[in-house]
């Protein structure tokens, strides 16, 4: 049987960017629902930052809605920054050679410049 991680998203609309705040686990369950919340706010703001500081595991299915965020944002001509990866995320990320391809900053005051 598995484990139920829980993933709490908080969204804080800022002048000039729109940071979303991650807690938790990203995995398959929940991946789709980061997905929909994530690109609804690409969308709608300049500039979307994902706070990871509260990210303590992420699996393959949470790297891909990361990948589909940042290919959206490319074709739609928005900044996305993702912030605070913890050793979890950022280990994954280097292992799978994406480390370089995300805009990463290690604060949200770097993530909000331009």
């Amino acid at each position: 049987m598995s484990r139920t991680r829980i993933l709490n998203i908080s969204v804080r609309d800022l002048t000039s960017a729109t940071v979303v705040d991650l807690d938790g686990a990203i995995d398959l369950q929940n991946s789709r629902g980061l997905r929909t919340a994530l690109f609804e706010k690409l969308l709608a703001s300049p500039r979307l930052v994902v706070n990871m500081t509260g990210i303590r595991y992420i699996d393959s299915s949470g790297i891909a809605t990361l990948i589909e965020v940042l290919k959206k944002s490319k074709e739609v001509n928005k900044d996305f920054v993702l912030y605070g990866l913890g050793t979890a995320v950022h280990d994954v990320l280097k292992l799978t050679n994406l480390l370089g391809v995300f805009h990463v900053v290690d604060t949200e005051e770097h993530a909000l410049e331009d």
